[in-house]
C-alpha cells in the first residue's frame, strides 16, 4: 500500500484519489483554499463516488484538506494534477513540506518539471527528492455530477511516457510508482519527450482556435473531437506534428507521429477516442487555449528556435491565441528564457536534462556582483582559461635615458623581464 498525496481536486485529481483509494492505497487530497468548491463536498462526504469503467464505488479518503503540509507529511509520492499554469506555485509551496526520499510527479507535465526545479533552486531547496512528469493523466474523466463524484470513461496507457529530471532518476521514479501506475508507463529519454509528446498541446489549440466561431455560437453545445476535427483541421494537426518531429530530430530524439503517441497514451485511435469524448471546450478562455498554448506550444517553439527549426504552424496558433485573448501568450509562456535555460546550448541542455548538472554560466541570478579587481589578480577559470591569456613579448633593449615604454598588465600577474 502506498501513501499518496494528490494536489488538485479537479477532474484528474478526483480520479486519481478515488481510483487509487479503491485500489487499496491511502490517499490524501489537497486543494488550494480559493478552489474550495472542489474540496468541500468531498470533506463533507468523506470521500469520492467513482463511476465508469475503472474501479467503482465510494472511495473513503484518508484525508481531504486545505493544509498542504498535512497532506504531504509522510507521503511516499506526491501527484500534482493542477493545470500547468500552477506548477510554479505548487513548487514554491511544497518547499517547506517535502522530506528526503519523497517523489513528486506532475500529471501531466508539459515541461513543468523544469519550472518546478527552477523554483526549488531559487528557494535553495536541494534535498534528495525525486521529480518527474508524465505525458498525460492516467485517466480520461469528468465530474459529471459535480465535486465529490468522478466518472472515469477511459484508463490511459499502457505506454505513457514518463521521465525524471534528471533522466538518471527515471528508473527510481518508476519504482516509486509501483503499486500505482508503474505498469501503465514507459521510460522516456528525458522530460522533453513527455513534455512535447503531450497530444493536447497540438489537438486542443487547433481544435479550439479553428472552431472558435462554432464554439462561441454553440454556447456550450460543442463536441470538439466529434465535430471539430474535420479533414481540413486534421491537416493543420499533421503540420504541427511534422514540425514537432523536426524539432525532436534536431535535438537528437527519435520522433514519433501524433497517431503513434495517441495510441501509446490511450490504447486506441483518435477516431475511437472521439466516440466517447466529453463535451467542450466552451470558450477561448478554456484551458485548451490558455494552458496548452503558453505551457506546451510555447516550449516547443522555444526549443525550435534554439535548434534553428522553423515552426510556422505553431507560430500561427500562438499568434491567434494571443490575439483572441489580448495578451502575448508566448512572452509569458514556458520558454527556455523564462525557465532560466536560455543561455544553454543544445548539448549543454541535453546534459542538464540527463544528469541535472548545468555548465558554468557566469554569475547566478541574485548572486553578489564581484568586486572590481586588476587583471593581474585574476586566476584562470572556465570562462577565462589560461590558454586565452595573450602572450607577452619582451621589449627590445632600450638606450640609456630612453623613456620606458608603457606595458599592459597581464592576466597571469607576470611582468615583462
Amino acid at each position: 500500500m502506498k501513501t499518496i498525496c494528490v494536489i488538485g481536486a479537479g477532474n484528474g485529481g478526483s480520479a486519481i484519489a478515488g481510483d487509487m483509494t479503491l485500489a487499496g492505497n491511502s490517499c490524501r487530497l489537497f486543494e488550494f483554499a480559493e478552489y474550495g468548491e472542489n474540496l468541500k463536498p468531498i470533506i463533507d462526504r468523506g470521500g469520492i463516488t467513482v463511476t465508469g469503467i475503472a474501479r467503482t464505488g465510494f472511495a473513503r479518503l484518508a484525508l481531504a484538506t486545505f493544509d498542504l503540509k498535512e497532506a504531504v507529511r509522510g507521503a511516499d509520492i506526491v501527484m500534482v494534477t493542477t493545470q500547468a499554469l500552477a506548477h510554479e506555485r505548487v513548487a514554491r509551496e511544497l518547499v517547506p513540506c517535502l522530506a528526503p526520499g519523497q517523489a513528486v510527479i506532475l500529471w501531466p507535465g508539459s515541461g513543468g518539471s523544469l519550472a518546478v526545479r527552477k523554483a526549488w533552486d531559487e528557494a535553495g531547496m536541494d534535498m534528495p527528492v525525486l521529480l518527474a512528469e508524465g505525458v498525460t493523466f492516467p485517466y480520461c474523466c469528468r465530474r459529471l455530477e459535480g465535486p465529490g463524484t468522478v466518472n472515469i470513461h477511459r484508463i490511459d496507457g499502457p505506454a505513457m511516457l514518463v521521465a525524471a529530471l534528471p533522466a538518471s532518476d527515471t528508473p527510481a521514479i518508476i519504482r516509486a510508482l509501483d503499486g500505482t501506475y508503474a505498469a501503465m508507463v514507459k521510460p522516456a529519454v528525458s522530460i522533453l519527450e513527455p513534455a512535447l509528446y503531450n497530444v493536447n498541446i497540438i489537438v486542443h489549440p487547433v481544435g479550439a482556435l479553428l472552431n472558435m466561431g462554432r464554439i462561441e455560437y454553440a454556447k456550450g453545445e460543442f463536441w470538439m473531437y466529434k465535430e471539430g476535427l474535420t479533414p481540413s483541421v486534421k491537416k493543420v494537426i499533421n503540420a504541427m506534428d511534422a514540425e514537432r518531429s523536426a524539432v525532436l530530430r534536431a535535438l537528437g530524439y527519435k520522433p514519433y507521429t501524433y497517431d503513434e503517441v495517441f495510441r501509446d497514451c490511450f490504447n486506441m485511435s483518435v477516431e475511437q477516442f472521439a466516440a466517447t469524448s466529453s463535451k467542450g471546450p466552451f470558450s477561448m478562455k478554456d484551458r485548451y487555449v490558455t494552458e496548452d498554448i503558453p505551457m506546451g506550444a510555447s516550449l516547443t517553439v522555444s526549443l525550435a528556435r534554439k535548434a534553428g527549426v522553423a515552426t510556422p504552424t505553431y507560430d500561427t496558433m500562438i499568434h491567434l491565441a494571443s490575439v483572441v485573448n489580448e495578451t502575448d501568450l508566448y512572452k509569458g509562456g514556458r520558454t527556455l528564457d523564462n525557465l532560466g535555460l536560455g543561455h544553454l546550448g543544445i548539448a549543454e541542455l541535453d546534459a542538464y536534462l540527463r544528469t541535472g548538472r548545468k555548465p558554468a554560466a557566469g554569475r547566478k541570478p541574485g548572486a553578489r556582483k564581484p568586486s572590481a579587481q586588476k587583471p593581474s589578480a585574476r586566476k584562470p577559470t572556465a570562462r577565462t582559461p589560461a590558454a586565452r591569456t595573450p602572450a607577452v613579448r619582451k621589449p627590445a633593449a632600450r638606450k640609456a635615458g630612453h623613456k620606458k615604454p608603457a606595458v599592459r598588465k597581464q592576466p597571469r600577474g607576470k611582468k615583462p623581464s
